[in-house]
């Protein structure tokens, strides 16, 4: 008998407090084998059966007569549907394909709209309010706090966060959502079975807890370079706008922004430093028309959130890397947290205060606010977090 955990499973939009449950018992439905065998066949030409998806065609009819394929198309592994869903079972995902009511309507708008998603988590977060947090894999400190600081702040505020998964802004994007109790969902370019880098493995569960994880592409499928870009469609698709945190000239997020420009998304880049190359190609999308933002509040105002669509930022999440938690800072680092345990203070005042030099103590602020210990508001001052 063919495990149901993962059949398609009927949801109600409005509802996020609880996950949708699990299948129980029986068969999956008769259509769900249908959409793997058309996933495995046709997920690498989305824009060839998009009309045929949009008027309601089901999966067994376009198998039945499906479009010429071009040659040198990139093929998936052919597999029987009832072994993918066996490894969907043992991931707890669920088939949502094109059409049913969790595939999420922004998405569904794409002229290559991915016919069938596979998704561990709620599959209803991916229809919730969301902003992408894209950038560098080689990012410098500075940035990765950034991009930590932006998606703790949007997710506290009720934003559902996005982004590939990758090392580096993505990353720190996922991690700063968790931290504030938020939703953020990982977008794959690999199989769902097949997580990549393979030290996220423990992020990418953490995500399927208080979000999703989420592939088009067939279970089993390697991540390749020709992936990335299509993957990236998807994670602009998903969002209200796009955040470019730290970019080079030729990085991959700059693909992710034209997506973005062509779904008429917003795109929201952080300035960086005009020396060196680590944000010459954010800098230049700020020359070309992006909208500049330095704090998360620009974001909010520009995509019209106010205070109403605030959500209570839940206790902190322990580290989704699976790490005991470090010790308390010590030396510098604890004095300054001591310090800030009695009010808020600008760097000035923390200079004075502590005696310190100021290369020393921005190098040790930069810690703090990495691990999520420290943050700065817009108007220069240096807040301690939790205890």
């Amino acid at each position: 008998m063919v495990p149901a955990r993962w059949v398609i499973v009927p949801s109600d939009s409005n509802a996020l407090a609880a996950p949708p449950a699990p299948g129980v018992g029986g068969l999956p439905p008769s259509g769900a084998l249908a959409w793997l065998a058309l996933q495995r066949r046709l997920a690498f030409v989305p824009e060839r059966i998009r009309d045929r998806l949009e008027v309601g065609e089901g999966a067994d009819s376009i198998l039945r007569t499906p479009p010429e394929l071009p040659p040198g198309l990139l093929r998936a592994r052919a597999v029987a549907p009832d072994r993918d869903a066996r490894t969907l079972e043992r991931l707890e995902a669920r088939v949502v394909p094109f059409g049913h009511a969790d595939y999420p309507a922004r998405l569904a708008a794409l002229a290559d709209a991915p016919p069938v998603l596979l998704v561990r988590g709620d599959p209803r977060v991916l229809s919730t309010g969301a902003v992408a947090i894209v950038g560098a894999r080689a990012a410098t400190r500075s940035a990765r706090s950034q991009a930590r600081r932006f998606a703790r702040a949007l997710a506290a505020r009720g934003l559902t966060i996005v982004s590939g998964l990758a090392r580096g802004i993505d990353a720190e994007a996922h991690h700063g959502a968790l931290e504030a109790g938020g939703r953020s969902v990982g977008v794959l370019a690999c199989g769902l079975d097949r997580i990549y880098p393979p030290e996220h493995r423990a992020l990418a569960e953490a995500l399927a807890v208080e979000g999703a994880v989420i592939s088009e592409v067939p279970l089993g499928t390697s991540p390749r370079r020709e992936l990335f870009p299509l993957r990236n469609r998807i994670i602009s698709g998903l969002c209200r706008g796009v955040i470019v945190v730290e970019a080079r000239r030729r990085s991959g997020s700059l693909i992710t922004v034209r997506h973005a420009l062509d779904q008429g998304r917003d795109v929201f880049v952080l300035p960086g430093p005009t020396e060196g190359p680590f944000a010459e190609g954010s800098n230049r999308l700020l020359r070309d028309g992006a909208i500049a933002v330095t704090d998360p509040e620009d974001v909010l105002e520009d995509l019209g959130i106010g205070t109403d669509g605030e959500c209570s930022p839940t206790e902190r999440h322990p580290d989704p890397d699976g790490l005991p938690s470090p010790p308390a800072p010590d030396g510098l680092a604890g004095r300054v947290l001591a310090v800030l345990a009695t009010g808020p203070r600008s760097r000035e005042t923390l200079l004075v205060e502590l005696s310190v030099g100021a290369g020393g103590l921005a190098e040790t602020l930069l810690d703090l606010e990495l691990a999520g210990l420290v943050r700065e508001e817009r108007d220069g001052r240096l807040h301690r977090i939790g205890g």
